[in-house]
């Protein structure tokens, strides 16, 4: 092939080629034998490459908490809200170690695969996550408003009648990827 012609030096169709050229005719050569390779991922490969922008994500804003919690204790005015804020600072923590357990495994999952797969419909997939991400912390964030205000309906009931499932649900499947082999 003309990769094979470009590393021997040889004449390609009679034409001697400088070594200058090599190069891009190589480079050429090559990605266009790698662009035949991709195939387009699978249900899984996509949900993972999803999971993995959520968790970032979710990552991020689990630090954000955590750090909140670290100022909001050392300003605490009493020794009993210190040790509510410090409480809550651990179960954070706790919770930032198991999301960043599940990315572990998600990025173990595709790091293997990705070369040989659709970089855009992996990159759709991200953009995916993060915008769902977003929409599903806007409608937490709209949802703590609405039930926190003084109202008849019981703080669960008005949490599980509040905002979009669908979105929510798929930002929720990320904490527990079964689809991932054990």
């Amino acid at each position: 092939m003309l990769t094979v012609a470009i590393r021997a030096g040889c004449h390609v169709r009679g034409w001697r080629l400088a070594p200058a050229a090599w190069l891009p005719l190589f480079l050429v050569s090559n990605s266009a034998e790698v662009l035949a390779q991709q195939q387009p991922p699978s249900g899984d490969e996509l949900r993972s490459m999803y999971c993995i922008e959520v968790l970032r994500a979710e990552i991020g804003l689990q630090r954000h908490l955590i750090s909140a919690a670290d100022t909001a204790a050392g300003g605490a005015s009493t020794v009993a809200q210190r040790q509510e804020w410090i409480d809550t600072s651990v179960e954070l923590l706790q919770g930032l170690e198991r999301l960043e357990f599940v990315r572990y495994r998600l990025q173990s999952y595709m790091l293997p695969r990705i070369p040989a797969l659709d970089a855009f419909s992996l990159a759709d997939a991200m953009r995916r996550g993060d915008a769902d991400f977003q929409a599903s912390r806007a409608v937490a964030d709209q949802c703590a408003i609405e039930c926190s205000a003084p109202r008849a309906e019981q703080p669960l009931v008005c949490s599980t009648s509040c905002g979009d499932k669908t979105t929510l649900d798929r930002v929720t499947v990320c904490d527990k990827p079964t689809w991932l082999p054990p």
